[in-house]
């Protein structure tokens, strides 16, 4: 995987994250392989950060990237109440494996 430093401005469409964006107090705002999406840019232009490390490939892996924390992100959504209760789910990671093409 390669990466590249870019301005938050020229971050392209469906970019990720190759490296945790921290703020001052290096607590993590985003997570590296995290979709970057227009309203969670703006959040981070309101938190001053100016230059996001992403990843940097081939197009049709960076679609496949982008569908891949698309799908993580949903699965997050779905499971978010088991996930703020602290459980650890199985089934979550059965379906994750499926999703990513592996076998359940």
């Amino acid at each position: 995987m390669h990466k590249t430093t870019v301005a938050i401005e020229d971050v392209p469409e469906a970019a990720v994250l190759a490296e945790p964006v921290l703020d001052v107090h290096q607590q993590v705002l985003l997570s590296a392989g995290t979709l970057l999406t227009p309203a969670r840019l703006d959040s981070l232009r309101q938190r001053g950060v100016t230059r996001l490390v992403i990843v940097a490939a081939a197009p049709d892996a960076v679609e496949s990237l982008a569908l891949q924390a698309q799908t993580d992100e949903r699965l997050q959504y779905l499971f978010r109440h088991a996930l703020q209760a602290g459980q650890v789910n199985p089934l979550l990671h059965m379906v994750a494996r499926y999703r990513q093409g592996g076998s359940p």
